[in-house]
């Protein structure tokens, strides 16, 4: 913890990025620390083609059969919720988020449910116990602050023989396969907030503990490689689109979050653009870097 000073930064309203943007946040006493303007859900829009590709254009990993009720918590731009209500066609799709969706993101069966899942979840008519087929979540690292309440609220609202799945990250860089952001100065600082909000900057790699300890089965996990850049796509071409958005936004992304992850940790503004100048320089595309990815489901005791 750093000592407070009259310059102590606790807004982000005057952080502008290197194009001169200042964006817009969630109105929720959620700890969500992305925007949500247009740049952002633009962003959102190419990282869920690129995560597609990614993956063999396999959006969905859970065996699923004639779901009934579907929802897409953090639904975000509402591109996955749309494509589950293209490809389920007989299944009402809800998508969960903060902020609303924009236009032209849904078909007849998708509906979107505007609030904080762990609010809405026993209180909405559509996320009572045992109402939902599939709940499917993607990159929720900086949403969640009590993963293992998460999933077992998750695990109350979906039938018995029913999937869950959970795509996301562990915010660790590799360079050619070894940890290296363990030391990063501003990487440490954001670990430290971590731990005093309740993000689980590694639930990638924890979701399975926390799905068996609310009861599901028949857990998997499948972990994919995200580059920063196209070193990886000679050896895996799926990777290639993925990893140019990552070398080309990661670095502003990260840029933008540190000033409202640091919020309340009496860091000053020096030390916040000090912060912010470190994690483009190391967030920039480089050979050998990359994030792991990480995909989870298990399936509530039951027969369906």
């Amino acid at each position: 913890m750093n000592t407070p000073s009259n310059s102590t930064a606790q807004s982000t309203s005057s952080v502008k990025d290197l194009r001169g943007r200042d964006p817009s946040y969630h109105t929720t006493d959620a700890e969500y620390t992305l925007p949500n303007d247009a740049v952002e859900y633009a962003r959102l829009q190419h990282q869920a083609i690129g995560l597609d590709e990614m993956m063999h254009n396999k959006s969905v990993h859970a065996p699923l059969a004639n779901p009934q009720q579907i929802v897409d918590v953090g639904c975000g731009t509402g591109i996955i919720t749309r494509q589950l209500g293209e490809k389920y066609t007989n299944a009402r799709v809800y998508g969960i988020d903060l902020s609303p969706v924009p236009a032209g993101q849904t078909t007849p069966n998708v509906e979107v449910i505007l609030g904080d899942v762990r609010k809405l979840i026993g209180s909405h008519p559509r996320l009572v116990d045992g109402s939902t087929d599939f709940v499917f979540s993607r990159l929720l690292v900086l949403g969640i602050t009590d993963w293992q309440g998460y999933v077992k609220d998750i695990t109350t609202i979906v039938r018995p023989g029913a999937w869950v799945e959970m795509q996301d990250l562990a915010i660790k860089l590799y360079l050619y396969g070894s940890h290296c952001s363990g030391d990063w100065e501003w990487m440490k600082a954001i670990y430290a907030a971590a731990e005093k909000k309740g993000w689980d900057l590694q639930c990638g790699t924890n979701i399975k503990g926390y799905m068996e300890e609310a009861g599901l089965e028949d857990v998997v996990v499948k972990e994919y490689r995200l580059p920063f850049g196209t070193w990886l796509a000679e050896e895996k071409p799926e990777t290639r689109r993925i990893g140019k958005h990552a070398a080309r936004e990661y670095g502003t992304l990260y840029y933008h979050a540190i000033p409202k992850m640091l919020q309340g940790m009496d860091y000053t503004q020096e030390q916040l653009e000090r912060f912010q100048t470190s994690c483009l320089k190391d967030m920039a595309g480089r050979e050998g870097l990359e994030f792991r990815y990480y995909v989870t489901i298990g399936r509530k005791p039951g027969w369906e």
